[in-house]
């Protein structure tokens, strides 16, 4: 699911100007979660209504035609039962996709504003979601493995430049 491709070429100002709308952050998350469009995960139907909810939620149920089955874009997902902005999840996958190296929560926090501990929070759940989307595929699928930096060799070892033994008499 997290993965670099999913942020093919984007910088950091084109996440701004396309996901800071919450409604088309939540797109991102559908186009994620049913990539061949909506999938009722009760029954199989694919056609569905939006159902607009009385408590002000911004985000957006959809209720399959055949069985009434509801569900959002984020159930089921490493993103359910969130509060925090769903723009906030793409800033922070964003980065954590993109870095080569570990990325501390701190860092993240600093550079997308989210807190420290959602962010924290955030990293915890990505992590687990990419465990378990490791887990699922096998070794030999060529989509498992992805490679950004090789290094080969280390140190070596012995004298330095300009060290010479001492010669025995």
């Amino acid at each position: 699911m997290f993965r670099k491709s999913l942020f093919k070429d984007l910088t950091f100002t084109d996440i701004h100007t396309l996901y800071s709308d919450p409604r088309e952050a939540e797109r991102f998350f559908f186009d994620l979660k049913w990539k061949d469009g909506f999938v009722c995960s009760k029954c199989g139907h694919t056609h569905c209504t939006t159902v607009i909810r009385k408590n002000g939620s911004l985000r957006t149920v959809y209720q399959c035609s055949h069985c009434g089955h509801q569900e959002s874009a984020t159930v089921g997902t490493a993103l359910e039962d969130t509060k925090a902005p769903l723009f906030s999840w793409i800033l922070v996958m964003f980065v954590f996709v993109m870095s080569k190296t570990g990325t501390s929560a701190k860092y993240i926090s600093n550079l997308t504003g989210v807190s420290y501990h959602t962010t924290k929070f955030m990293l915890r759940k990505i992590r687990q979601a990419q465990k378990q989307d490791n887990e699922t595929h096998a070794a030999t699928d060529c989509d498992a493995i992805g490679l950004d930096v090789f290094s080969y060799g280390g140190k070596k070892h012995g004298k330095r430049a300009g060290e010479q033994q001492a010669k025995a008499m």
